[in-house]
């Protein structure tokens, strides 16, 4: 039998577990019983066997990783400023984040177990939001370097940065399909606080599929690639929603009365 999990982080007035949950929001699990340290932006390992994910158990985030259980939690980096947003390679062997060591953030790379840490951007704007390609040959990141925040994609190595589409509002949060053909990101380009949308990878075709209330951030697509998962915001109460990518079958996944955000569909496994 093959399922898949979503993890996502809960927070339960000011007390911060990392949840997993299965794709239709049954047996939601927490994995990790330490909450009087915040975390955020989980990302499953390719093979589903670990979670990388940002602490503030220090007073600021590092990129810690801990087994899919919640087990053996290991420390990656260890710097005076905060690492943020992190996400894995496809193969495994790489983790990219943000970090803002030099007085702006950009986008670091390290191996998985946090050496050879390696800035890739080397740009002075704000650049944040990072994710590899499901052929690992591109990495889609958010940079402010043309005054709103805009996608932008670039090699593994950092080279050819480029813009994907120009918009007029503020495009965040990119993530990849599984047959890496299209990008869902989150925009407020409609004048109303940032929706979910899907464009071609190459920026083009760019379609609305949310109109939620507070807004929405964090998409994750399914392993199939026929739904996404994401944050929404109604009525000041973040939970994890999913959605049919022609913008049918909206659902309340965490479906509870705590703050639920940060989710990240994870693949598919046997069980």
């Amino acid at each position: 039998m093959e399922t898949s999990k979503i993890a996502f982080v809960r927070d339960r007035d000011g007390l911060f577990d990392i949840f997993t949950m299965n794709e239709d929001g049954t047996d939601q699990t927490n994995i990790t019983r330490t909450p009087d340290y915040e975390k955020d932006h989980v990302n499953w390992s390719p093979d589903g066997t670990r979670i990388a994910y940002c602490d503030r158990r220090h007073g600021k985030g590092e990129i810690y990783v801990i087994n899919a259980d919640g087990s053996a939690p290991r420390r990656l980096t260890h710097n005076s400023a905060p690492d943020l947003r992190c996400h894995w390679s496809p193969d495994g062997q790489t983790i990219i984040f943000c970090t803002d060591r030099h007085d702006n953030v950009e986008i670091y790379a390290m191996n998985s177990d946090g050496s050879n840490q390696r800035n890739l951007t080397n740009h002075p704007a704000y650049e944040s939001e990072s994710t590899f390609s499901p052929d690992g040959s591109k990495i889609a990141f958010t940079t402010d370097r043309d005054g709103k925040t805009q996608i932008y994609v670039m090699k593994p190595d950092g080279s050819e940065q480029k813009r994907l589409h120009v918009s007029q509002g503020n495009d965040e949060d990119p993530a990849w399909s599984p047959d890496g053909k299209w990008i869902a990101f989150t925009s407020d380009r409609d004048g109303k606080r940032s929706q979910l949308y899907v464009m071609r990878a190459d920026g083009s075709d760019p379609r609305r599929l949310t109109n939620v209330e507070g807004g929405t951030m964090e998409p994750s697509w399914s392993p199939d690639g026929s739904a996404i998962s994401f944050t929404g915001d109604w009525e000041g109460r973040q939970q994890i929603y999913r959605i049919d990518i022609d913008g049918k079958n909206l659902t309340n996944l965490s479906n509870s009365s705590t703050k639920d955000f940060a989710g990240d569909w994870g693949p598919t496994i046997k069980i």
